[in-house]
Order: C-alpha cells, then sequence, then structure tokens
C-alpha cells in the first residue's frame, strides 16, 4: 500500500531560477534543421532547370510535382521545428516541468509521485550506440487525465517496483537528446529526488510503441 502523498505546495508559474533544464525544442531544431533547409532550397531546383533549358510539358510536370514533394514537406518540417523550438523538461525542488510547446506547460510535484526512474531500449546493432529513453513517473493513486499535456504520457505497464502503480507518466526522451543528455538527465533527475528514485532498466526495444504504451 503506498502511503497517502503529502499536502501540495502552492505550484509555481515556472521553474526556479535554479532548475535544471533541458531545452529538448531547440536541440531538435538545431538537429533538424539544416536537412529540412536543404529541402526547402532543392524544392524549386527542377523548375529552375527546366527553364534555364526550356524544357517540355513533362519537365514542367515533374518540376511542380517535385516542388509540391520535396519542398512543400521541407516547409511544413521547418515550421514544425520552429513551433516546438520552446519544447524543454526541467528539474527543481518543486517538481518535474514538461513543456511540450512554448504555450503548454505542466508540472509534476515531487511531493505527488510515488517512484521516479528511466527506462532505456538499444536501438540497432550494438556499434551504434543508438539507446531510446524514458523518464518513468508513477504518481501517487491514478494518473490526472484530465490535464491536457499529462493526458498523452499516461500508459499501463508493470508496476516499476512492489507497491508502485502500474498506471504511470512516461515521457520519451527523444534520440537526439539520449545521445547528448541521457545519463546527465537521469543524474539531474536523480539529485533532485533521491528518495523516489528506482534505478535504470532495459526494456524490450518496441516498449514505447504506441501497442506497447498506450493501453488503458
Amino acid at each position: 500500500m503506498l502511503t497517502p502523498a503529502p499536502s501540495p505546495t502552492p505550484t509555481p508559474p515556472q521553474p526556479a531560477p535554479d532548475a535544471t533544464v533541458y531545452r529538448l525544442g531547440m536541440r531538435r531544431l538545431r538537429t533538424g534543421l539544416p536537412g529540412t533547409l536543404i529541402m526547402v532550397v532543392t524544392g524549386p531546383l527542377p523548375l529552375i532547370v527546366t527553364e534555364a533549358k526550356g524544357g517540355g510539358g513533362g519537365s514542367w510536370v515533374f518540376g511542380a510535382l517535385w516542388l509540391l514533394l520535396v519542398g512543400g514537406l521541407g516547409v511544413l518540417m521547418a515550421w514544425t521545428l520552429w513551433a516546438g523550438r520552446g519544447a524543454l523538461l526541467a528539474f527543481d525542488a518543486y517538481g518535474v516541468w514538461w513543456r511540450p510547446r512554448a504555450n503548454r506547460q505542466a508540472v509534476l510535484p515531487w511531493q505527488s509521485l510515488a517512484g521516479v526512474g528511466l527506462y532505456w531500449a538499444s536501438k540497432g546493432d550494438a556499434k551504434s550506440g543508438r539507446k531510446v529513453m524514458s523518464l518513468e513517473l508513477c504518481p501517487y493513486g491514478d494518473v490526472n487525465e484530465a490535464d491536457p499535456v499529462l493526458k498523452p504520457l499516461a500508459v499501463r505497464s508493470q508496476p516499476l517496483r512492489p507497491g508502485l502503480p502500474e498506471r504511470r507518466y512516461r515521457l520519451a526522451i527523444p534520440m537526439y537528446a539520449s545521445r547528448r543528455w541521457g545519463r546527465e538527465l537521469a543524474g539531474a533527475a536523480y539529485a533532485r529526488a533521491p528518495q523516489l528514485w528506482f534505478g535504470e532498466h532495459e526494456q524490450p526495444s518496441d516498449y514505447m510503441s504506441p501497442l506497447r504504451r498506450n493501453v488503458s
């Protein structure tokens, strides 16, 4: 049986000045923007070549389709990266802060959690060294499905240790961020709430797939 959660303290409007902050959105922007800009620039290239060489109707049709597919996809990806540039994960004395976009934010106070830890799985062969990671946040009682920011994080899985609930929050750490911050991020969570930490545990490679993680 879990002991009742302590009475919550007033929620601050944002992470504390001394919070450990991981700006996932800016990292993704820096990682993905060069490729998307190449797509945007090369999108009109067939039309430019067709105009320069005086190509026929087939060349114009191909150029137009290329522009729509490649250039349009590049613009869409660039917009998505820019719109999500404010995404961050932060830890302070109050709790875990998750901001998927600049105008959407949720915080899980340490006082509301019964356990915290890290899951990870290898992707590809051993030489690649690629890993997917997730921060596992176990609340007292059930998850808060009324919160639109927290609801997408809710999963049902095996209890992390005896006495912890099956329903919890799983915050996926993107691969581009796990390569840079994986162990550091786990250390930051542990440093803020060592009494809640249950450790790091390897999982099957597909443990974060939709069919495995979004079980109600």
